[in-house]
């Protein structure tokens, strides 16, 4: 554990996309495909990538940090990510980047991101995953052999 910061920061921001773009010349971040919700229809399910966004501020020295993703109801915990935090001073706003591929959800359900500082509790949202059924192409009214309203395969005309 690292030297523990003399005040607990404050979180401001925890924001899950698809890409985070960071320009190289000013230093800001552009977040790309907010999303709260992930739809798969089978489980358990692979998501490629996200990109976790996290902005803090109110803390001061370093501090050891981490990100975790539980289950709301059994608290299986479907992933982790750690990293290190410095404040210069608790004024200024501190921005981390977390970058996850390949992360597997067991089950469907209401998952939570906790941040933490040193162990301690910084913030928190949920993340939506669910479970839908595969899409069907769509219908094309009156051809051969389409499901009728009773979802029964209807025979085609007979002229």
């Amino acid at each position: 554990m690292s030297n523990p910061p003399i005040e607990a920061p404050l979180g401001l921001a925890l924001v899950v996309c698809d890409t985070l773009i960071e320009d190289k010349r000013s230093g800001k971040k552009s977040l790309i495909g907010l999303f709260d919700q992930i739809f798969t229809s089978s489980f358990p399910c692979v998501h490629q990538g996200m990109d976790v966004y996290i902005s803090v501020t109110g803390g001061r020295g370093e501090a050891a940090c981490e990100l975790v993703c539980r289950h709301g109801e059994s608290q299986v915990v479907a992933f982790s990510a750690k990293g290190k935090i410095k404040f210069p001073s608790p004024n200024h706003v501190v921005e981390l980047v977390f970058q996850l591929r390949g992360v597997r959800f067991a089950e469907p359900g209401v998952y939570w991101l906790h941040f933490l500082a040193d162990d301690a509790p910084v913030m928190g949202r949920p993340l939506f995953v669910r479970k839908v059924e595969p899409r069907r192409p769509p219908a094309i009214p009156g051809a051969p052999g389409e499901d009728g309203p009773d979802g029964q395969a209807q025979p085609p005309e007979q002229p």
